[in-house]
C-alpha cells in the first residue's frame, strides 16, 4: 500500500515521532494539529479509534522534534505545519529534498527548508532566509523523515527514488493532498 494511502494508529504516531500519547492529546485538544484533508480521523468520541495520513505524522514529528530542541509548542507546529504540507517544484510536502541534507531552521515565528551540501556554509543560508536572527533552531528533516517512513515499515530511499523522478518530472502524488 502506498504511504499517501496508508493510515496509522495514534500508537504507531507515538512511536515513530517520539512522543508520549497524553502529549499527543494534549497538542489535539489545543487545536494545534492542522491534518490532511481526507488523511486524518479525529473523531474524538469513545470507542472510536484516531488515524493519521502521512502527512499528518510528519507533521507531528517535526513539531515534536522541534519542541524537544526547545521550541513552544505554538512555534513547533507552525513551522512542521509548513514543512508537512506545503512543497513546491524543489521539494515534495513532508520529504526532505532529493539532493543533499534537508535542515529545517526556525527562528521566532519564520522558518525555512534548506537543502545544504558540504562545503556550503549553512549557517549563512540560515541567517539569510529568516531575516538575518541572532539565533535559530536548526533541524535535520533528512534523517527525522529517514527515521519516522524506516518505523512505519517503509525504505526511505525508494519513497525518495519513487517520489522524484530522475527525469525531474513531478510525481502524481506531489504535494499534499487537497
Amino acid at each position: 500500500m502506498s504511504i499517501y494511502q496508508a493510515t496509522f494508529s495514534t500508537g504507531d504516531v507515538c512511536r515513530v515521532a517520539g512522543v508520549t500519547n497524553p502529549a499527543l492529546q494534549t497538542w489535539i485538544r489545543r487545536g494545534l494539529i492542522v491534518g490532511e484533508a481526507g488523511g486524518v480521523d479525529m473523531p474524538g468520541k469513545p470507542g472510536v479509534r484516531r488515524s493519521f495520513g502521512f502527512y499528518t505524522v510528519m507533521e507531528i514529528a517535526v513539531a515534536a522534534a522541534l519542541t524537544d530542541l526547545g521550541l513552544s509548542a505554538a512555534q513547533a507546529f507552525k513551522a512542521a505545519q509548513r514543512f508537512a504540507h506545503t512543497g513546491d517544484e524543489s521539494r515534495m510536502a513532508a520529504f526532505p529534498f532529493p539532493d543533499g541534507r534537508t535542515f529545517l531552521c526556525v527562528a521566532g515565528d519564520r522558518s525555512a527548508e534548506l537543502m545544504w551540501k558540504p562545503g556550503e556554509d549553512l549557517v549563512v543560508m540560515a541567517r539569510h532566509h529568516l531575516g538575518r536572527p541572532l539565533g535559530f533552531t536548526v533541524l535535520d528533516v533528512s534523517a527525522l523523515f529517514d527515521n519516522v517512513t524506516a518505523g512505519l515499515g517503509y525504505h526511505p530511499q525508494k519513497l525518495l527514488d519513487d517520489e522524484y523522478r530522475k527525469d525531474g518530472a513531478r510525481a502524481a502524488s506531489w504535494g499534499a493532498p487537497q
